[in-house]
């Protein structure tokens, strides 16, 4: 196991010429090859090294947020990466890039270079997104949700994983204060929003009283309930398609949780997508219809089909109808209704923000999308409980 030290583009090549196998996906010698930095998230350094026979994806944890060096970091957060894809491989196979080395005194991930594929957030922007892409996301959600829950499990392998998970608390505090509290808090720095045109509504939402009723039963059920894995950052910009081939990447904020949440952050910016570019909402709708489709085909074909070593589900799961069934699907689609909300909310007035806003023509284009996501996202905050089908779903947006 190596020493931490920050990789440069040369220092990376130097150190997969001493890993063989490494090596053999380049191909050629050392002095051939090229690696090219890539980063445009917030936590890490990533390069694109490329040989004579292929190419392969580097991506290192910085000690500090690579945006903000002030902000430290700890760098294990790779290594909740690494073990979410060795976690969910078996359940989704190509749906998340093959992983093929980890470093663990590097915090280095070397994994399938996906050379081919665009970012989903950016076709979506450009329009350039293939229809039925969310199908593909649904079934991984569900695929991912029943594999790695007590239904599929005996209750000593959930428990062994969410001790795993559990460790995650840097990220998971990120996602606590910049989701489910930041935005809600009128003297916290990080928040920003289009001033003074929604100087109004930001006021309104951080002094609803009920509406932070609301929000902290969301909080609870996000810090109580560990229904499965969740990837914990599922947004359009952890997704790369090429075509029908869809792949999920950054797992870095995995944690244990409630289904829902996935689905609804998820969810949430396909909605803000559409409110930037209004043109998309018929299609968009659509889309999270077929996301919902999917996940439910996926996690209840899993449920049905007989094997499953899991300690729940097993007095309902070989039944042909059963309550139970609806009762599932229908609080995940509460908890989803209600963190759609409140990545609507993040998104638009807390810390990293989506540059699908910018798409709108002109500064009044992009208040008004703004002002939609953020209605919606109160709506459904607020009507969460009351939102237990897709239909109704669609009509709250």
């Amino acid at each position: 196991m190596s020493t931490y030290r920050p990789l440069t583009a040369s220092s990376l090549i130097d150190y997969l010429a001493t890993h063989p196998a490494l090596a053999a996906r380049l191909g050629g010698e050392a002095a051939s090859w090229t690696a090219r930095e890539v980063s445009d998230g917030n936590l890490n350094t990533v390069f694109i090294v490329s040989g004579p026979a292929g190419s392969m994806c580097c991506k290192q944890s910085l000690p500090y947020v690579r945006v903000d060096p002030a902000w430290a970091m700890p760098l294990e957060r790779n290594l909740f990466e690494a073990r979410w894809m060795q976690s969910v491989t078996g359940a989704v196979g190509h749906q998340i890039p093959a992983l093929y080395h980890l470093d663990e005194g590097l915090f280095l991930i070397v994994m399938e270079n996906l050379a081919t594929h665009h970012v989903l957030r950016t076709a979506l922007i450009a329009g350039t997104a293939p229809a039925g892409f969310a199908a593909r996301i649904g079934e991984f959600v569900g695929r991912t949700g029943f594999a790695t829950s007590w239904r599929a499990l005996p209750f000593e392998d959930v428990h062994a994983l969410r001790d795993v998970f559990s460790r995650n608390l840097a990220l998971t505090r990120i996602t606590v204060d910049l989701v489910l509290t930041d935005p809600y808090q009128n003297d916290c720095a990080r928040n920003r929003w289009l001033s003074p045109e929604l100087d109004d509504v930001v006021a309104s939402i951080q002094s609803d009283a009920s509406l932070h009723a609301a929000v902290e039963r969301l909080q609870e059920r996000f810090l109580s309930t560990g229904q499965a894995l969740l990837h914990g950052d599922l947004h359009t910009g952890s997704v790369m398609i090429n075509g029908d081939d869809v792949r999920v990447i950054d797992g870095e904020f995995s944690l244990y949780g409630p289904i829902g949440f996935d689905i609804g952050m998820f969810i949430a910016n396909l909605v803000m997508n559409a409110c930037a570019q209004p043109e998309h909402d018929e299609w968009m709708r659509d889309e999270i219809t077929l996301l919902w489709s999917g996940f439910k085909r996926a996690y209840l074909g899993a449920w049905k089909a007989p094997g499953a070593k899991g300690d729940l589900g097993a007095l309902t799961g070989n039944q042909p109808e059963s309550a139970e069934y609806a009762r599932f699907f229908q609080q995940v689609m509460h908890d989803a209704a209600g963190f759609a909300g409140l990545e609507m909310i993040r998104r638009t007035i807390g810390f990293a923000q989506i540059d699908d806003y910018d798409s709108a023509p002109d500064r009044q284009s992009q208040v008004e999308a703004r002002r939609r996501a953020l209605t919606t996202g109160r709506g459904l905050i607020q009507r969460a409980g009351q939102t237990g089908t897709i239909e109704t779903f669609l009509d709250h947006i």
